[in-house]
């Protein structure tokens, strides 16, 4: 059974009120005719409740893709998991919130690997903002509504007019994947005010990175580099 959180609010008698953190569980429970429940004190340092669910959502949305159920569907992802990071074994139930949030983000990244869909509104959180778009622009999805068609290249830095797009160094700019519509309203709300609103702010890319995406060759990288290296020697640096 999934642990519930909940926040304590008043005492009268024997009786305590406690607001629920996800309440559509614990209705769930009681349909199934459960009315005795167990209440332990939650230390700060521990899994919350918004971990786990988005945990065992991901969970979910991994072994429905992949055919399995939810429960085996854990315990090879926790698995993986340990192989990957060397972390001793883990509950969902009590874990350290740490260990969560790695295990959160390892399962963001495997859906991003394995073209897994997921809901993007409710995960864009659980993992480092960068690390985040820097996923989006690989595996070319939008950075905020997570589409996979339409995804458009957009520079958060302004190329400027006039100038050549297919003759800029992308690497000194800061990018994003978007799609077409989610691009369509960067250009029409600006740059700062789209910032604010999706809290992005795009990313710069290596060398082997831009060259990945198609938006430079190692043969325009190695110009720009001997044209940073004269420009350099010019002014006696």
């Amino acid at each position: 059974m999934q642990p519930i959180e909940g926040r304590f609010k008043a005492l009268s008698g024997n009786d305590i009120q406690i607001h629920l953190a996800d309440l559509k569980t614990a209705e769930t429970y009681l349909h199934k005719g459960y009315v005795n429940f167990d209440i332990v004190p939650h230390s700060p340092m521990s899994i919350t409740a918004d971990q786990r669910s988005k945990a065992y959502a991901m969970i979910h949305d991994i072994g429905d893709y992949i055919g399995y159920d939810d429960e085996d569907m854990k315990i090879t992802l926790k698995e993986k998991f340990r192989s990957v990071v060397g972390c001793q074994p883990f509950s969902l139930s009590d874990c350290h919130k740490d260990t969560a949030t790695a295990f959160i983000s390892y399962l963001v990244e495997y859906c991003f690997y394995y073209g897994i869909p997921f809901f993007e509104k409710d995960m864009i959180d659980t993992i480092d903002a960068n690390r985040w778009q820097y996923l989006c622009l690989i595996h070319k999805r939008c950075a905020i509504c997570g589409r996979t068609d339409t995804v458009e290249i957009n520079h958060v830095d302004t190329v400027g007019n006039g100038n050549n797009r297919n003759h800029i160094d992308h690497r000194k700019h800061r990018i994003e994947a978007l799609c077409h519509t989610h691009h369509m309203e960067f250009h029409q709300i600006g740059a700062k005010t789209f910032a604010e609103k999706y809290h992005m702010h795009g990313v710069k890319l290596k060398d082997e990175d831009v060259v990945k995406l198609g938006l430079m060759s190692w043969k325009q990288i190695r110009e720009f580099d001997e044209q940073y290296k004269d420009e350099k020697l010019e002014r006696g640096n």
